[in-house]
């Protein structure tokens, strides 16, 4: 059995640059630091035209996002702003809005290297993404709504034993 060094062996030592040969599986030309996935999926990706439709099914969407319907079923239930209707058969129904959301989502995620959780802070920011229920400024506003409405409510009693 004959064994075969790539990048060193016969030649010399390849310390000192003299006698070693280029590697017959990379070209002198290649870059020795190879990408990794995520920025492999950060190169821009030219998306479809969105024709002049109102509705469209999950199959258009995910060629006009350029993702899998998988995918985005998933982003439905991570982000707020994604809900699509269901027709009679039970088919999704996307939204214009919807499809343009779904194709900020897809900017944000591949193209700029946000995580799911950065992307909807990105969003939020933007007033495209709800708040979420648990955040602290729903949570503060939500008392603060209801502090109002019962004062309303005695200011109203008070009024009416006044007047009557």
């Amino acid at each position: 059995m004959t064994m075969r060094v790539i990048g060193g062996g016969a030649g010399g030592s390849g310390k000192d640059g003299e006698g070693t040969r280029p590697s017959p599986l990379r070209p002198a030309s290649a870059p020795l630091r190879r990408e990794s996935p995520r920025e492999a999926a950060r190169h821009v990706v030219e998306l479809p035209e969105l024709p002049e439709k109102i509705y469209f099914r999950i199959g258009e969407v995910a060629h006009l996002v350029q993702v899998e319907p998988h995918v985005l079923r998933y982003w439905e239930q991570e982000f707020r702003s994604i809900r699509p209707t269901k027709s009679a058969r039970g088919q999704r129904v996307y939204s214009r809005r919807d499809v343009e959301h779904l194709r900020r989502i897809r900017e944000l995620l591949y193209e700029h290297g946000f995580t799911i959780a950065g992307a909807k802070k990105a969003l939020r920011a933007r007033g495209d993404e709800p708040h979420e229920e648990r955040d602290p400024v729903v949570v503060a506003g939500a008392r603060a709504r209801e502090a109002l409405v019962e004062l309303r409510h005695e200011v109203e009693a008070f009024l009416r034993e006044l007047g009557g």
